[in-house]
């Protein structure tokens, strides 16, 4: 166990030294489960886990290749970071920081899973041509089986013509018996190579699915929040469109065009067979893809609005049942029926001419097919009466030329709508990739070892999409050991504030800094460890308790676990229920009140043990008696180097801090310490006034 310890802790070092990041607790998958000894524990890991086998280098490092993972018989693994002379190594992780260079030391690389490199592509064509052509060694081979199962599909056109031509006029049954045994032993290789060409490539476009979903996934969590589209349910059904796209993918698709260029080869056989017949598949076939073009371009527009306004109304369908509470409070059952029943003749109106035209498409193709057979046959028939090709040669010529027309005809109408409904998931895709990133998940972002200092914000001017005023700060700056809260009125910008000292929201001027550095360019494994952010409405995952309190968290312990949970008072609840922690939570933790999913948040902050909290109304869904609670809680845990930057509208929580900021309109109005911020908040009282002296009544 001690060896796969030094593993786990030299990939871990060796992850930070490429800013690489990855999963929380990737380690505790091992627990309890020793990988082999020495240097096959490496290969061993990376199986398990699903990275790519590590590669070992066979030569010497060159300068360029730094940093490697190293494997030394006497120290075991470390990581190389550089030469430090011709014959010494910079060690990261070895006791001693120089190593010896020598022949017995073992170099690899390993390519950590990273689908949000910085050498993204830009179009999301390329996301998926990209991970086809990482299969190129399967899409050889299926090659390979297509080219030999076309070859193998003019056995029983020429079996037939053989048949009539000779084993029937000459009564040869010997031959007989000998071309059905070919002609069977032919077929089955083709069932064979057919069958594995399909499964090959079917197990391959799963892979490129699950590849491709995990970068389109990776990369809608990454959008910035601000940049985010307001239709969350809209966005979903754009990335939904993934679906469509891979049908086009499958292998009926891709078999069809695979087997294309094959009608050429037989056009040539037909030719060699029976001459002046090859002139009905010279047209025919041409003029089929002529017309599937023309339809393509018709049905380009239509299947471009028809998939908006099924994006509009799967994210109607997600915001309807989101919202339903809402909706059944304010009886809008009939207003939000009436906005779906408008989308659904809408989509109606759009798709209806799509499926005309494919109706009709169908129908062209099949007569074509049929016309194209009984002008061959009369064709044939001059040409057999004429000498220049036997009766057997015609029955081989219409079976190989039912080939070219046929399977491809028959596929094209559905192929087209295909392609054109994928087209257009393209584009979507194509704007989900368009919109901002967070740019500290790229590799080349800061990952220090350690945070530390204050949250100086200069010169930050931002505003929301659409608005004409937005934030505008001049100078800020949030001690690391201090306690402040913000308050101000409705739409002041309190928690867009604490959003972007929090690196969630990315100024349009200026800059937040922490420790000195742009937290915009933290690595965002790193910021979230160190500033962590509790929005006002706390939103669970679907899942368990537990997973949802320690997400992003790692190895944490039970015991560490129901300690926080006992100072927030989420224990009661987790003792209240049968299966404690094992919970199971629905989508945003319905289910759990506004305060009982507050308390979540709150432990799992706690739990997290960050440098700054950043809390937006932590307790306003909270009574007086647990406010207190989670509130001494908070105050307790937080040490001489952390920081406290809190969102409030009730006063009596001023009293915990140090100091008070006030906004208005986007702007900080007031900045001071508490007592004099609340002094000047507070109105002030008239003084009694004095009254004037009266003379007393004569006597």
């Amino acid at each position: 166990m001690a060896e796969d310890n030094q593993l786990l802790a030299a990939l871990d070092a060796f992850a930070v030294a490429k800013g690489a990041s990855l999963p929380p607790g990737w380690q505790t998958e091992f627990d309890g489960d020793s990988l082999p000894d020495a240097i096959t524990a490496l290969s061993v890991l990376c199986a398990r886990l699903g990275w790519p086998a590590p590669q070992k280098l066979s030569t010497r490092p060159r300068p360029d290749q730094f940093p490697l993972l190293l494997w030394s018989s006497k120290d075991g693994f470390g990581v190389a970071e550089q030469w430090n002379s011709e014959s010494t190594l910079q060690m990261r992780s070895f006791v001693d920081k120089v190593c010896a260079y020598s022949d017995d030391l073992a170099f690899f690389d390993v390519a950590f899973p990273d689908p949000l490199n910085s050498d993204s592509p830009e179009a999301a064509v390329s996301v998926f041509w990209g991970a086809i052509k990482r299969r190129r060694h399967v899409l050889l081979t299926a090659t390979l089986a297509t080219v030999v199962a076309n070859i193998l599909t003019l056995a029983t056109s020429l079996y037939s013509m053989q048949l009539f031509d000779r084993v029937i006029p000459l009564g040869s049954f010997s031959t007989l018996w000998v071309l059905t045994v070919g002609v069977l032993i032919a077929l089955a290789l083709d069932l064979v190579l057919r069958t594995t060409r399909a499964l090959l490539v079917e197990r391959e476009a799963a892979e490129v699915d699950a590849e491709v979903s995990e970068y389109f996934f990776a990369r809608a969590q990454a959008v910035r929040l601000d940049a985010r589209p307001p239709g969350i349910g809209t966005m979903a059904a754009q990335l939904k469109g993934l679906e469509q796209v891979r049908s086009i993918m499958s292998s009926a698709s891709l078999f069809v065009m695979a087997d294309l260029p094959f009608s050429l080869l037989f056009i040539v056989v037909v030719f060699w067979i029976g001459g002046a017949v090859a002139l009905v598949p010279v047209v025919s076939l041409p003029f089929a893809l002529i017309v599937a073009f023309m339809i393509a371009r018709a049905l380009r527009v239509g299947t471009e609005k028809a998939q908006v306004s099924g994006n509009r109304k799967n994210g109607m369908l997600v915001e309807s049942l989101d919202a339903v509470e809402t909706i059944k409070a304010n009886r809008g059952n009939w207003f939000m029926l009436a906005r779906w029943n408008r989308l659904i003749r809408e989509i109606h109106h759009h798709e209806d001419p799509i499926k005309r035209t494919s109706a009709l498409a169908s129908s062209v193709f099949s007569s074509l097919q049929q016309v194209s057979y009984v002008l061959l046959m009369a064709i044939g028939a001059f040409e057999v009466a004429q000498g220049r090709m036997t009766s057997g040669g015609l029955l081989a010529c219409s079976i190989i030329a039912g080939r070219i027309n046929g399977p491809l005809i028959s596929m094209l109408p559905n192929l087209i709508v295909q392609w054109g409904y994928a087209r257009s998931s393209l584009k979507a895709l194509d704007a989900i990739l368009a919109l901002p990133m967070d740019r500290s998940t790229g590799q080349g972002a800061l990952r220090p070892e350690r945070l530390s200092g204050s949250l100086i914000v200069e010169k930050l001017k931002f505003s929301y999409p659409g608005t004409r005023e937005g934030m505008d700060v001049a100078r800020l700056e949030i001690k690391s050991n201090e306690r402040v809260a913000i308050i101000g009125g409705v739409g002041s910008g309190k928690s867009t504030l604490l959003r972007l000292l929090a690196g969630l929201y990315l100024p349009k001027e200026g800059s937040i800094r922490l420790g000195g550095l742009d937290v915009s360019q933290i690595a965002d494994d790193i910021l979230r460890a160190h500033l962590a952010y509790l929005p006002q409405e706390y939103r669970l995952v679907n899942g368990t308790l537990r997973e949802n309190l320690v997400m992003g968290l790692g190895n944490i312990s039970d015991e560490d676990l129901l300690q926080c949970a006992q100072r927030t008072g989420l224990a009661t609840m987790i003792a209240g229920h049968p299966k404690g922690l094992d919970l199971m939570l629905a989508e945003g933790g319905r289910g759990l009140s506004g305060g009982q999913r507050g308390l979540v948040g709150m432990t799992r902050l706690l739990l997290g043990r960050p440098g700054f909290m950043l809390l937006d109304e932590p307790t306003a869904s909270l009574d007086q008696t647990t406010e207190q609670m989670v509130i001494n809680s908070v105050i307790s845990q937080i040490g001489p180097e952390q920081g406290l930057v809190l969102v409030t509208h009730r006063l009596q929580l001023l009293s915990v801090v140090q100091r008070v900021i006030v906004m208005a309109q986007g702007r900080i109005v007031l900045d001071g310490p508490t007592a004099d911020v609340i002094a000047q908040l507070t109105p002030k009282r008239p003084g009694p006034q004095a009254v004037p002296a009266t003379a007393a009544p004569a006597q």
